[in-house]
């Protein structure tokens, strides 16, 4: 078998000096590959760069600042984009799931259930809020639910337990994966287990089967493959929406801390997705949803990444809409002057939620 990461790594090394051993770890994070040039350094200013960086993902400065220094990121391309097509369509799927799932009942304003990322473009690294974390891995994790009347979760995805600790999350017959590490150190992932017809989920949800298909290991189930025609917009007239919904979706999760900012003033979101088509964050009162248009568009959201041409923005543009050619978020407010919910019921929701998790 080819050490393409070797090979990379070895020309990487003597294009530019790096050490080899340092460049090889560039190679396996999928910074640098043969199939593409070698990224070059510009001429923004790495500090800003990095902090740009750090802003956007929560991540530690001081790898953001290795990453600006080699031409990694860029003022332009402030985080790393995933690397393949198939690593984009994990990543944006994960976002229409936890997108639903966690609508409403988020903690500590952890909007997608994590609070930072290492973003690497071959295989992110989420940290997940330490209350949170199991119903996070329960939600991706694929199942055909009865009371549903189909599939929840992320087709295809695949879990094991690597020796580092966490979970890693693969997408089965791809070389697409993410990693599920907890703010709590101590974590050990609890994966969901079936329903039998009649019984009910440790959360009171579901009282008809839940059968879960992640226990699959090495193929697709029927199930899932009917929901990925779905998802993909199988009509070829529609595929370019797709991978533009696939870009716009994994780089909002590549942008988790900026996301989170959604739920400042109590704590969740109003986070739901129309069909397969977009994501929407939405909030009571707080931060001003320009302001957070303005950091997600500060952090490259919608540069336009070499090779791809975008669909045209449309006609009309609504001021709580990001676009990227057909794909759409909306971030919005709904109560812009006065909040709608009074302290009292606020904290009296946040430890109904809280004890959603314990």
């Amino acid at each position: 078998m080819r050490d393409n990461h070797g090979r990379a790594a070895k020309a990487y090394s003597e294009a530019t000096g790096a050490p080899y051993k340092t460049s090889r770890s560039w190679a396996v994070q999928g910074f640098i590959s043969l199939r593409r040039p070698f990224p070059k350094r510009c001429g923004d200013s790495p500090k800003s760069v990095a902090e740009l960086c750090a802003d956007a993902t929560g991540w530690q400065k001081e790898d953001c600042l290795k990453w600006a220094e080699q031409g990694f990121i860029s003022a332009a391309l402030p985080v790393p984009d995933a690397s393949s097509a198939q690593q984009r369509h994990l990543e944006a799927f994960v976002v229409h799931v936890l997108a639903n799932a966690l609508r409403d009942v988020q903690l500590d304003s952890a909007v997608f259930g994590m609070t930072r990322l290492v973003p690497l473009p071959s295989f992110p690294v989420f940290y997940l809020h330490p209350d949170m974390a199991d119903a996070v891995v329960s939600a991706v994790l694929p199942r055909f639910s009865a009371s549903h009347g189909g599939i929840k979760g992320v087709p295809g995805m695949r879990p094991s337990f690597p020796p580092e600790g966490g979970l890693d999350l693969r997408l089965v017959g791809t070389k697409a994966r993410i990693r599920f590490m907890s703010e709590r150190a101590d974590w050990r992932p609890t994966l969901p287990e079936d329903v039998a017809p009649g019984d009910r989920t440790d959360n009171g949800e579901d009282d008809q089967e839940v059968r879960q298909l992640w226990r699959s290991e090495k193929n697709l189930t029927a199930l899932e493959a009917e929901e990925l025609t779905y998802w993909n917009m199988g009509d070829s007239s529609r595929r370019r929406n797709a991978i533009e919904r696939d870009w716009l979706l994994s780089r909002i999760l590549r942008r988790v801390a900026i996301a989170n900012l959604a739920g400042t003033s109590h704590g969740w979101a109003n986070t739901y997705t129309h069909g397969y088509e977009d994501v929407v964050i939405e909030w009571c009162c707080g931060e001003d949803p320009q302001y957070v248009k303005s950091k997600l568009l500060r952090s490259g959201l919608v540069t336009p990444p070499p090779g791809l041409d975008v669909n045209p923005e449309p006609g009309f543009m609504h001021a709580d809409t990001i676009y990227f050619g057909s794909g759409r978020a909306h971030v919005r407010r709904l109560y812009p002057s006065k909040c709608n919910i009074p302290q009292n019921p606020a904290e009296y929701i946040r430890e109904l939620i809280r004890g959603r998790y314990t």
